[in-house]
């Protein structure tokens, strides 16, 4: 059966006319043909317009990447889940954002990604200072240098003499922490290695006497019957 389906926008409400193609708004809800969600071309062009992005911020805790988008008209977007998407380099966010838009967040993801890189550790030696307090001598990935940064341990948290980045300290703890447990395993592995048991001394008085040494034998050889203080055989 042909049936027809009015071009109407599911965000302005207008009808409209169509050329070589249609957008349409994704929706799982959406039980029949008749249901989808048109969009007009004059609201993709606003919608387009609307997405102009004007600054980008992207931040990774425990794994979670998020970003802030500052739009030129000045509404902002704060803390967003996202996945950068390298074979297409675009982001993908929660939010219906345009293609172009998507490829602008990429490139600030770019910049990111490249900062977070230029700010782990590359090098960290730890010793003790003049004073018995540890020192750290570090060096990041982009360069940067901490000669002699002392350090103490003050219930549970490291604290640094000098103000350091944020990215620093969390680096330092972590090193600090592999350090430790590696000083820990090689003091384990250096202890001497626990004495062999030895046998005490069978007493004169438990020699055995006998002449014979079968497994029957009453007058005190070695076999099953007899009370051996090693067991017999």
């Amino acid at each position: 059966m042909i049936r027809t389906l009015s071009l109407t926008c599911s965000r302005c409400g207008k009808a409209f006319s169509a050329q070589d193609h249609l957008y349409y708004q994704d929706d799982f809800s959406v039980q029949s043909f008749q249901d989808i969600k048109l969009v007009c071309d004059d609201c993709i062009r606003a919608w387009k317009e609307k997405w102009q992005i004007a600054h980008a911020e992207f931040h990774e805790h425990n794994y979670v990447l998020t970003v802030t988008i500052t739009l030129q008209d000045g509404t902002v977007y704060e803390n967003m889940d996202c996945t950068p998407m390298e074979d297409t380099e675009s982001v993908i966010t929660g939010e219906d954002i345009p293609p172009e838009a998507q490829h602008a967040l990429y490139e600030y993801y770019v910049a990111f990604a490249r900062q977070q890189e230029a700010q782990q550790l590359k090098d960290c030696f730890f010793s003790k200072g003049e004073d018995g307090k540890m020192v750290a001598d570090i060096t990041t990935v982009g360069g940067e240098q901490y000669d002699k940064l002392a350090f103490s341990v003050e219930e549970g948290y490291l604290k640094t003499e000098q103000d350091v980045p944020d990215y620093i300290l969390e680096g330092l703890v972590t090193a600090y922490k592999s350090y430790l447990a590696q000083e820990q395993m090689l003091s384990t592995a250096s202890q001497p290695a626990p004495r062999m048991p030895q046998r005490k001394p069978m007493p004169e008085s438990q020699w055995n006497t006998g002449d014979s040494y079968g497994s029957g034998n009453s007058g005190g050889g070695f076999g099953r019957r007899n009370k051996n203080p090693f067991g017999g055989f």
